[in-house]
């Protein structure tokens, strides 16, 4: 109720502002020059637009604009059942209570989007997978929970090693951008191989498939919103399918984006090089023609600034791909043994 106070309130704001601006236009005015006219229009028109946008959000305060029909994977949330749709406007709400939040997550959904989605296409699952993602670490590279599942896929150790990750004192592929969502897209597709359900097989992912079998058995259902599940799975399905909601339709939710303040698509090139000896990583580096943190912001996997002798996977930015492939070439003890 305060939330929409405070939105009226700013609502009438503009409105005077505007009221004031039109007098000006009036020929009790005659003093104001064409410049200060143009000024002024240029000045009401962006008024109008934030006018059209706290009406929006006034209307989704009053929860008239919430959808009624929803799909995440190909399958329908029974938003008419009063109980599912309790739980989806919860996490709905929250979400859009933190629009800076949003905003950058919005922001940061493009700049990973054809990454993701390149992947997700090889693998033929659905493309909705992109916001199970977000989801899980807000698309931060660095992410690491209290669980200590690290990456933007937040794989646990055990997990991440049963799908190919290497993870030692001196690697951490969950922490491979590239990699790792090879590697969260092959479980994915494993567990919805096994539940035939991607409603069970995200939940699952969450809370572990064990957790997901013994539920089924016990409860006698394999509908995922009877199921009883810890509280964060149950609420697993309505985070990924509200910021799909919200990312998809923002401007419907009074989120506007200009294209131009988007940050630039990650667009990386992976090189798997072996090394004869022990190596500095800032070798790589400037190999590429990058800062150190440059590097190490698309390699957060390499661990320590040296490596040991033995085989890795490089991530290289596109735009410096033939910079790097030339000059690797100067340090006889690396050889290029793959490159995609």
């Amino acid at each position: 109720m305060l939330r929409i106070k405070a939105l009226k309130f700013s609502l009438i704001c503009f409105l005077a502002g505007l009221f004031m601006i039109s007098c000006l236009f009036s020929p009790a005015y005659p003093q104001v020059t064409n410049k200060k006219t143009e000024s002024l229009k240029k000045r009401v028109s962006e008024l109008e637009k934030e006018l059209a946008r706290l009406k929006k959000e006034i209307d989704f305060y009053n929860l008239t604009q919430l959808p009624d029909y929803l799909i995440l994977c190909e399958k329908r949330i029974p938003l008419k059942r009063d109980d599912v749709r309790e739980r989806f406007e919860r996490e709905m709400l929250q979400f859009l209570e933190n629009k800076g939040l949003l905003v950058i997550l919005i922001k940061r959904y493009f700049k990973y989007y054809n990454l993701i989605n390149d992947e997700i296409k090889k693998f033929g699952l659905p493309p909705d997978l992109i916001f199970l993602v977000i989801a899980e670490s807000y698309l931060n590279p660095r992410a690491l929970s209290k669980a200590e599942a690290a990456g933007l896929w937040q794989f646990i150790k055990e997990t991440g090693k049963k799908e190919g990750l290497f993870i030692n004192d001196h690697l951490d592929e969950r922490y491979n951008i590239k990699k790792a969502t090879r590697s969260a897209l092959m479980h994915l597709k494993k567990l919805n191989e096994e539940f035939n359900d991607w409603f069970i097989a995200i939940a699952a992912y969450n809370a572990g498939a064990a957790r997901l079998r013994e539920a089924i058995t016990n409860q006698d259902t394999r509908d995922f919103f009877d199921l009883f599940l810890p509280e964060e799975t149950e609420r697993y399905i309505f985070r990924i399918i509200s910021l799909k909601e919200i990312i998809l339709n923002r401007e419907r939710y009074g989120i506007m984006i200009d294209e131009k303040s988007l940050y630039k698509p990650f667009v990386l090139k992976e090189v798997m090089i072996e090394t004869d000896r022990e190596t500095h990583i800032s070798i790589f580096a400037k190999a590429m023609g990058v800062s150190f943190k440059a590097f190490r912001d698309i390699n957060l996997h390499l661990r320590r600034y040296r490596l040991p002798k033995g085989v890795y996977l490089i991530n290289v930015p596109a735009d410096k791909y033939d910079v790097f492939m030339k000059n690797i070439k100067d340090y006889t003890y690396i050889s290029i043994l793959r490159e995609k």
